[in-house]
């Protein structure tokens, strides 16, 4: 490749990842979406070849980077403080996404004191779905519905065939094989002292697919622009209107969480402000276009790696943890439905209900791990049965408005993940020497 040929592919890589070519691809999408759905149907395909693509880099991304990194950190002599770490800060950003989704839905009431013609609205707007409830009813669901959610989350985690775990997309078990796998392969390594040309095999394999990740990049405004099209032309006008205060309540509090995620992120990484939100820029776009965490995942990693300069071997191993086990945005949500079902059924709200509110909203996360859309929103029922409150009848309502809501709420799972990562990360500053010098080995 001759340098005019390498100056012209830098070039274009900047002026396809600039905020304005992003922003102009969103906001094209969002008016295609509204003035010409049908278009936006024809286009949709589009969209949803490109994030095939995305996670089709996933799982290599996942297995040999975690594998990778497990095995690292696990042949050292201070591995246990590590897991310390996860599980300090794992429960305390979900504390804090689940009482900001709580104070806000007590103070903005999305469920309270809706007029007359909102509630006939919401009425005609049950009546009038097409959406089948077989759909999030039925199935996988509900072999859970006998059992604790943490029961259901424990007897999912462990696959009885990896391969069909690998087939049918089940990430959950594939992440406990990997780490499983890590850690057998890091003690090992340390009880061998040799080096294990594994390592090298699956740091090449992170970093192939890492570059196949990065020529998909050059195609991501056109994948934007079809991928926001689509979800604005499903979302509908009226189920917006009708559920105004709902959506609202819930991105506002999404945005709160992304703006108090960014200023830890800030003081932590000792950078300017505009350096963090450019960092957290690509990451950010693409969650929201493909409204999913594990194919934002690896821009992630490169924001965090190169970026923001924390440890790769701590962050291909915790980022993962954190988006599929944390469910942060979905646990923020949770509780916002839960107290917008609560508001609309003018139930009373003790301290009991909001303690089951909040706990069953953490639990309902843990085990929608691995599930996406309707099959998500169905977990609900995790927190609203102990209630006594019915899921069946206001599903629909959550539905019609989950195009616009998800996008955000997968921000905010792997914002948040983000987040916990890099205090992970910036705490292991004292790290021994072996391990600096194995992150530099990787990343150099």
């Amino acid at each position: 490749m001759t340098a005019t040929q390498s100056f012209t592919l830098k070039q274009l890589r900047l002026i396809v990842r600039s905020p304005w070519m992003l922003m102009t691809a969103l906001t094209l999408g969002i008016i295609v979406g509204i003035q010409a759905p049908d278009a936006a149907l024809k286009v949709a395909p589009l969209g949803k070849l490109y994030l095939s693509l995305l996670k089709m880099c996933v799982l290599p991304i996942l297995i040999s980077g975690i594998v990778l990194s497990v095995a690292r950190l696990m042949s050292q002599t201070d591995a246990a403080s590590y897991v310390k770490r996860i599980l300090t800060i794992f429960p305390i950003a979900l504390g804090i996404v689940s009482v900001s989704g709580l104070i806000s839905a007590l103070v903005l009431g999305p469920g309270r004191n809706l007029d007359g013609q909102t509630l006939r609205n919401l009425g005609i707007l049950i009546n009038s779905s097409s959406v089948d409830l077989e759909i999030p009813l039925t199935g996988t669901i509900s072999q859970s519905e006998s059992l604790s959610p943490l029961a259901t989350f424990l007897f999912n985690i462990v696959p009885d065939n990896i391969f069909n775990a690998l087939t049918q997309g089940q990430t959950l078990q594939v992440l406990f094989f990997t780490i499983a796998f890590g850690i057998s392969l890091g003690v090992l390594h340390r009880e061998q002292n040799t080096a294990d040309p594994i390592f090298e095999v699956l740091d090449n394999i992170y970093k192939a697919f890492n570059k196949l990740i990065a020529w998909l990049i050059f195609f991501l405004p056109l994948g934007l622009f079809s991928l926001i099209s689509s979800q604005v032309s499903q979302s509908g006008v009226d189920a917006i209107k009708v559920m105004a205060k709902f959506v609202l309540c819930s991105l506002l509090v999404f945005a709160l969480l992304y703006f108090l995620g960014v200023l830890i992120i800030w003081k932590l990484s000792g950078l300017s402000w505009n350096k963090v939100i450019k960092a957290l820029q690509e990451p950010t776009i693409v969650a929201l276009a493909t409204s999913s965490a594990l194919a934002a995942m690896p821009v992630a990693f490169t924001a965090l790696n190169t970026s923001l300069k924390c440890n790769q071997d701590i962050t291909d191993m915790i980022l993962p943890l954190a988006i599929t086990i944390g469910r942060f945005g979905q646990v923020s949500y949770f509780v916002i439905a839960s107290l917008f079902v609560i508001q609309l059924y003018d139930n009373s709200i003790t301290p009991q209900t909001l303690l089951v509110v909040i706990l069953g909203s953490i639990l309902a996360g843990i085990a929608s791990s691995g599930s996406t859309g309707i099959v998500t929103l169905s977990t609900l029922n995790v927190v609203l049965n102990p209630l006594g409150l019915p899921l069946e009848s206001v599903l629909l309502l959550f539905i019609a408005v989950d195009p616009l809501v998800d996008p955000f709420r997968t921000l905010c799972t792997l914002h948040t993940g983000i987040v916990a990562t890099t205090v992970i990360s910036k705490a292991s500053t004292s790290a021994p020497p072996q391990l600096e010098s194995m992150a530099a080995s990787v990343n150099p």
